[in-house]
């Protein structure tokens, strides 16, 4: 694989554009829970693969298993070892250098240290490798979760998971703001607060706000709260703050943006874990009894499709659904039950990656 250090003439495909086929990786590290998260991982990878290709890395010592619950020529296991599921964070960022495609690796480093990432720490160059692609390595320390763009010279990002010590130490925001200038070609980056020390992620961008469309931000908005529910005050405070940014910010086009708000369900309607697989996740070190992460705008656009999360409240799941299907009249919408993925921290975002047809 080449290597350079700077790419001056770029662009980030938005995600709406045509993809060439969309990358996963296959869960192992779920203990006594490995089946039911692999279920969910297989659920989406069908689902999308109805829409485009789907390309599932996957230990050398699973790929019998993943093939077996797979099961479908639309989706290709590439024996490649990964530690976890969560592909948006640990794949290149794909950019469009010149009509030819090129991959960014951001250093991956386990949310900050919190977790093993030995194998994929490496995944940036080794799907490079896979598809042939040049890479450079930026100096800079993120996830594929923490990017948002329109397409169109315009980020969005929570300064939580980026402007933080245990990513890139030392660095301003305005520092980090000039590098993501100078590495991708973008003018305009809308920065949000976001939260840390709360999550894995320190709050990534992508289950707060997301683009759908140029000049277009959809929301999740929490379910509202009682003042002492401390927890839920801390995202909904998080919430306040992204919508006062965005109801004053513009695009790199000068565009006010147009907000859609997409609300969360309701935390006693979401559907729970059985009691024995609670206790499950106690012995991986994981709360299992809130749903986990519960934000629908955590989807992800496919060629023709949309596939998004669904938690159990019915009224909720389906207002979710026709928000959605109304900002992408054009794809067809689909619902999925990812529960063990969600008490993970993590929803069908998180769990994907496109490869831009460019």
């Amino acid at each position: 694989m080449g290597q350079t250090t700077s790419t001056p003439n770029v662009q980030i495909p938005p995600e709406w554009d045509l993809h060439q086929s969309t990358f996963m990786s296959w869960p192992t590290g779920w203990g006594a829970l490995n089946n039911k998260v692999q279920s969910d991982i297989a659920r989406v990878a069908k689902t999308i693969s109805q829409f485009e290709p789907v390309h599932m890395l996957t230990p050398p010592s699973q790929v019998n298993q993943a093939k077996a619950m797979l099961g479908s020529d639309q989706i290709v296991i590439v024996p490649m070892p990964v530690d976890d599921l969560w592909a948006r964070d640990t794949l290149p960022l794909f950019l469009s250098d010149d009509k030819k495609l090129v991959g960014v690796k951001y250093n991956f480093n386990g949310w900050g240290g919190k977790q093993y990432h030995k194998n994929d720490g490496r995944v940036a160059s080794s799907v490079l490798d896979y598809l042939n692609l040049t890479g450079y390595r930026s100096e800079l320390v993120l996830e594929g979760g923490s990017i948002e763009t329109d397409g169109e010279g315009t980020l969005l990002m929570t300064e939580s998971s980026i402007v933080n010590k245990n990513r890139n130490p030392g660095m301003s925001r305005d520092e980090i703001d000039q590098v993501f200038k100078d590495e991708l070609g973008v003018s305009k980056i809308i920065w949000v607060k976001g939260v840390k020390d709360h999550d894995i992620t320190d709050s990534h961008i992508d289950s707060l706000a997301r683009f759908v469309a140029p000049g277009v931000v959809m929301v999740s908005r929490p379910f509202p709260a009682p003042a002492d529910d401390k927890e839920s005050q801390v995202w909904i405070g998080q919430y306040n703050q992204a919508m006062s940014v965005l109801k004053q910010a513009t695009d790199a086009k000068g565009r006010r943006l147009k907000i859609i708000e997409l609300p969360e369900p309701n935390p006693e309607k979401v559907r729970q874990l059985p009691a024995s697989d609670i206790k499950l996740c106690k012995k991986i070190g994981l709360d299992c009894k809130n749903g986990g992460l519960t934000s629908y705008v955590n989807f992800y656009i496919a060629n023709g499709g949309i596939a998004m999360p669904e938690f159990g409240d019915i009224e909720a799941d389906k207002n979710a659904h026709d928000i959605v299907q109304k900002a992408f009249p054009n794809r067809k919408v689909v619902s999925i039950n990812i529960d063990y993925v969600a008490v993970g921290g993590g929803g069908i975002h998180c769990a994907t990656h496109e490869v831009p047809r460019v």
